[in-house]
């Protein structure tokens, strides 16, 4: 078994000359995050995270996979996510899951732990003095402003960020899963 509770039961090899194949690959890491007490122990974000009964089969796994939104026999770009449609989900399911563009799965990184005192998109410059709005756009920084209270500066970013959202989903609408696509639309920051 994987992780103490997965069954591999499918009729095809998961390796190919040692290598395993990227479903599976996929599968495990998911089981992972879900199982493995050391995983959780060194990625505390991942603490409550669970699966389902279903996907504790890798033939259902592979089964959703196969017909889900921008699968087309490989990753190629796409992740694997679990919370878009249910923000803050902490259970993997097939109706929860999804695979995403990379460009829309980065979106909504907060980088919380990293981000130190202030909301996310907002530091303080020393220098002059005022709390600065910066929105990272594609790995690029964008300069929103320089406020004097942090209320100013989040609700900046966070009119900016829900902006850009909105944007990429509409761009990226034709490959997003329906409820992925409704659900970056109505996309809500939270500071």
């Amino acid at each position: 078994s994987v992780c103490g509770v997965g069954r591999v039961d499918v009729p095809f090899k998961i390796s190919n000359g040692g290598v395993l194949c990227w479903q599976y690959q996929l599968w495990k890491d998911m089981l992972s995050r879900c199982f493995n007490v050391r995983y959780k122990e060194t990625h505390p974000t991942y603490k409550d995270v669970t699966c389902c009964a279903e996907w504790l089969s890798f033939g259902n796994f592979v089964e959703w996979l196969n017909k889900e939104v921008g699968y087309s026999g490989k990753l190629d770009g796409y992740q694997f996510d679990k919370d878009l449609i249910i923000k803050g989900n902490k259970t993997y399911s097939p109706d929860v899951c999804s695979l995403v563009p990379q460009a829309v799965n980065s979106l909504l990184t907060d980088h919380g732990a990293g981000r130190g005192e202030f909301p996310v998109g907002v530091t303080f410059d020393k220098g002059r003095g005022k709390f600065r709005a910066c929105l990272n756009c594609f790995g690029r920084q964008k300069h929103l402003g320089y406020y004097t209270t942090i209320e100013s500066a989040s609700f900046t970013y966070k009119t900016a960020k829900e902006a850009q959202i909105k944007i990429v989903a509409t761009q990226y609408k034709d490959v997003l899963k329906p409820a992925v696509f409704e659900s970056l639309m109505n996309w809500k920051i939270e500071p």
